[in-house]
């Protein structure tokens, strides 16, 4: 298997990974065809790439982090929070699902019970890992905020398991950062449709809103503490006391340390502050084109410690595969005579080292290697890799 551009996609492709819509209802199922139709549906979707498969490559498995069951559960809770709050990301999603409720409406204990459960299933299915990883999926770009929400609670609590978090501040933790962004729900709509390097003046200014208001619509629970509140209100503050909407400094502690000074960013906005920036540098909600995660995991290291705290940096690099499988890579450099040049696929990460995947390679400068070569770059320490977007580049 191997990732394709959607611009790129062909009739008679074969899906290797199932594709879902942005409700992740399944469009197709992996060894499908694909069709004209299919085609025009999975751009309809906005997704950047999907995996096909790629003779040489049939062994090649993507182990999913999140089940399809818990990302629909985590969907259905944030689309219930925008429908009781009558401010929806999806209006359509938020209709359909209203009329498949047989009561017709939500009353708050209700939301508020399917967000805890769904951050709850969410913690269980990280935990089933051995050893989890994060990495960014291959999700349409529809329903942004749902998927970015989604992302940033995962990777939060996977770097809050790595400080060994107890479970319940591990709940409190995956809350706020599922919510950190709901305040958006009740601002301007032209906030998640338009990229923030086109905000207006006024989309500025409630932009710089949404965190006060995410705080306040949280006020609406009677089960909400503040931990949960504190994490979502500074998740845009940064350690030089230079972010919003307070200006606090960081404390550049550990978030298990019992020393963190008064007034300082809580630690549970420490963890939401890095896994948020990391998401839309992936995303492309930083530069107007999508990050490769080598680029985006440097991005997150040149602004620490001025941005973020360099303990969650340094536990966040141990958490983020920056070579998932399917991705397409090339060597950039190797001692061996007539490897650099070669064009492959991440075929199985290391989880000892993520920056040292074992790769299949399928291609050489000029068409296709009579046999495919695999490399374990965690035992060949020569030869160095760089993401590409196209096998044929």
């Amino acid at each position: 298997m191997r990732q394709c551009p959607v611009d790129k996609i062909k009739p008679d492709m074969i899906v290797a990974r199932p594709i879902y819509d942005g409700r992740y209802r399944k469009l197709l199922a992996a060894g499908a065809k694909l069709t004209p139709e299919a085609i025009r549906r999975i751009r309809m979707e906005d997704y950047p790439h999907i995996l096909i498969k790629e003779t040489g490559t049939e062994e090649i498995k993507v182990d999913e982090l999140i089940g399809v069951r818990v990302r629909q559960e985590v969907t259905g809770a944030l689309e219930a929070f925008a429908a009781y709050q009558h401010r929806d990301m999806d209006a359509k999603s938020v209709r359909e699902m209203m009329k498949e409720r047989k009561e017709g409406q939500l009353n708050a204990n209700e939301v508020q019970r399917m967000v805890e459960v769904a951050v709850e299933n969410l913690l269980k299915e990280l935990m089933y890992h051995r050893r989890p990883v994060y990495y960014p999926g291959v999700y349409p770009s529809k329903n942004q905020l749902i998927h970015h929400s989604t992302n940033v609670a995962i990777l939060a609590l996977l770097i809050g398991w790595r400080f060994r978090m107890s479970k319940q501040e591990l709940l409190w933790l995956g809350k706020s950062a599922l919510l950190h962004d709901i305040g958006k729900l009740r601002l301007d709509p032209k906030l998640n449709e338009v990229h923030p390097k086109d905000y207006s003046e006024e989309l500025l200014i409630s932009y710089s809103m949404h965190p006060q208001m995410s705080t306040v619509l949280l006020d609406q629970d009677i089960n909400i503490n503040t931990h949960i509140t504190m994490g979502v209100m500074q998740h845009h503050e940064k350690q030089d006391g230079t972010g919003f909407p307070e200006k606090l400094p960081g404390s550049n502690l550990p978030p298990t340390s019992k020393l963190r000074p008064r007034g300082s960013i809580h630690r549970f906005a420490e963890i939401i502050s890095a896994a948020n920036y990391f998401d839309n540098l992936v995303s492309g909600r930083v530069e107007y084109e999508q990050m490769t995660p080598p680029e985006a995991v440097k991005k997150l290291i040149e602004a620490t410690p001025k941005w973020f705290n360099e303990h969650i940096t340094n536990e966040a690099l141990e958490v983020i595969n920056v070579y998932p499988v399917g991705s397409l890579v090339r060597v950039s450099d190797a001692t061996q005579v007539g490897m650099v040049g070669l064009r492959g696929v991440v075929a199985k990460m290391n989880p000892m080292n993520l920056h040292r995947p074992v790769i299949t390679l399928l291609y050489g400068l000029r068409q296709r290697l009579e046999q495919p070569i695999t490399v374990d770059l965690s035992k060949d320490t020569r030869v160095r890799i760089e993401y590409i977007l196209d096998l044929t580049e």
